[in-house]
C-alpha cells in the first residue's frame, strides 16, 4: 500500500498532461520551475513554524476556510463541466457540421489528399486544386518566405516568393506531399487555449512527429510510407476538434454561469466563478474518450477515392491481436508509441530506468529507432534538394 501511495503518476498520465498543461507534468515528478523554491525552504514556512505555538487556532481556522472554499470551487467546476460535456456530445454528433465549421474541410480538401496519394501528382495538378483554397496559399507563402527557408540569388539577394506555383515549385513535389497535409492539420488546431498557451504547439509537434515517424517505419510493417504518413496525421483531427470545442464551450458556459450569478446577485457563486479556469483533467478525459472515434467518423465522412484510412483506424481502436493487425494499423500504433517516448525523453519526464523499459516495449528495429532519434521529426522539410 505504501509503495502504491508513493508511486509516481503513470507515464501515460504524464504524457497527457505534457500535451495540455506541461507545467503540471513537471510537477508530477517533482520538477520545479526556474527560481521556484519548495514550501519548506521558503520564508513563509519559517515564519509559520515560529507562529505555530501562538497562533495555532488561527492557522487551523484559515486552513479550514480554505478547504471549504476549495470544495465549493470543485463543486462549481463539476457543474460547469457537466453542462460542457452535454453540449460537447451534441456538437460531435454532427460530423458534417464538424468538418465544415470546425475544420473548414471542403470537397477540394479531399480531392487534394486523393491527388497527393497518386504517383502522377505534379506541381501543376496540385496548383489547380490548391488555388481554390485561399488560406493554403497564404500559409504556403508564409512558410517558404520564412527566414530559415529563404533562397538567395547569385548576388546574395533574398528571392521573395509571391505566387502559389512558385511556392510549390520551390518545395518540389516530394516535399509538397509532406507539407500540404501538415498545413491542413495545423489549420485545425485551436488558436486560443488560455491559460494553457502551449496546447497548439504541443499538438502540432505530437502530430507531425507521429506522421513522420510512421512514414519512416512503414516499410518494416509492410505499409505504404505515404499512406502511413497521412493516417498518422489525419487521425489526429479528432484531437484538434475536441480541444477546439472544449476551450470554446468552456468560455461560453463559464460566461453564462457568470451572467446568471450576476443577475441573481449570488456573490459566493460569482466569486468562485471568477477563480474558475479550464480544467486540464476534464479536457484530457474528453480527448481520451472521443478524439480517435471522432477522427474515424471524420475520415469516413471525407470519402477518399484513392486511399482507405478509416478501416485501419477502426481496427486500431479495436486493439486487435498481433497476428490480425493491418500493416497501417500496426504502423500507427508504433508511431504513436515512439512519439510518446521521444517527447517524454526530450522533456526529461522519465524517472530512473523508465526510458530503457519503455524503449524495450517498441517493435521498431533498433537501427531504425536510432535513426529516428537523430532526426528532427517535428520540423517540416520545405526546401527542395538541389
Amino acid at each position: 500500500m505504501v509503495e502504491q501511495l508513493l508511486a509516481p503518476p503513470s507515464i501515460a498520465e504524464r504524457f497527457d498532461y505534457w500535451l495540455i498543461a506541461p507545467e503540471r507534468a513537471n510537477e508530477m515528478i517533482g520538477k520545479r520551475a526556474p527560481g521556484e523554491v519548495s514550501y519548506a525552504e521558503s520564508e513563509q514556512s519559517y515564519t509559520r513554524r515560529q507562529l505555530l505555538k501562538v497562533e495555532k487556532t488561527a492557522i487551523r481556522d484559515k486552513l479550514q476556510s480554505a478547504k471549504v472554499k476549495a470544495e465549493y470551487l470543485a463543486q462549481i467546476n463539476q457543474q460547469v463541466h457537466t453542462l460542457i460535456k452535454k453540449k460537447f456530445i451534441q456538437a460531435i454528433s454532427d460530423t458534417p457540421g464538424i468538418l465544415d465549421k470546425q475544420l473548414n474541410w471542403q470537397d477540394n480538401s479531399t480531392d487534394l489528399i486523393d491527388l497527393l496519394t497518386t504517383p502522377s501528382a505534379t506541381i501543376t495538378k496540385v496548383e489547380a486544386i490548391a488555388a481554390g483554397m485561399p488560406w493554403l496559399y497564404d500559409e504556403l507563402l508564409k512558410l517558404v518566405n520564412a527566414p530559415q527557408n529563404r533562397k538567395r540569388d547569385a548576388r546574395g539577394m533574398v528571392i521573395v516568393v509571391d505566387t502559389l506555383k512558385t511556392a510549390l515549385s520551390f518545395m518540389g513535389i516530394d516535399n509538397v506531399k509532406v507539407v500540404l497535409p501538415a498545413l491542413m492539420f495545423r489549420q485545425s488546431v485551436p488558436l486560443i487555449t488560455d491559460p494553457f498557451p502551449q496546447v497548439k504547439h504541443k499538438t502540432v509537434e505530437y502530430t507531425l512527429t507521429c506522421a513522420r515517424t510512421a512514414k519512416e517505419i512503414a516499410p518494416q510493417f509492410g505499409a505504404k510510407p505515404y499512406h502511413a504518413y497521412l493516417l498518422a496525421m489525419l487521425s489526429q483531427l479528432g484531437r484538434s476538434v475536441v480541444l477546439k470545442l472544449y476551450f470554446k464551450l468552456f468560455e461560453q458556459v463559464h460566461f453564462d454561469f457568470l451572467q446568471h450569478a450576476q443577475k441573481a446577485k449570488l456573490r459566493d457563486l460569482h466569486g468562485a466563478l471568477t477563480q474558475l479556469l479550464p480544467d486540464p483533467a476534464q479536457c484530457i478525459s474528453l480527448v481520451n474518450q472521443h478524439s480517435d472515434k471522432l477522427s474515424m467518423h471524420l475520415l469516413e465522412q471525407m470519402v477518399f477515392k484513392r486511399i482507405d484510412l478509416s478501416t485501419p483506424l477502426h481496427q486500431f481502436l479495436q486493439e486487435p491481436d498481433e497476428e490480425d493487425i493491418l500493416p497501417l494499423a500496426k504502423t500507427l500504433q508504433q508511431s504513436r508509441y515512439y512519439t510518446k517516448f521521444r517527447m517524454l525523453s526530450d522533456a526529461k519526464l522519465f524517472l530512473e530506468d523508465e526510458a530503457r523499459v519503455f524503449q524495450a516495449g517498441s517493435a521498431i528495429h533498433s537501427d531504425t529507432f536510432e535513426s529516428l532519434q537523430r532526426t528532427a521529426l517535428s520540423q517540416l522539410p520545405v526546401v527542395a534538394e538541389l
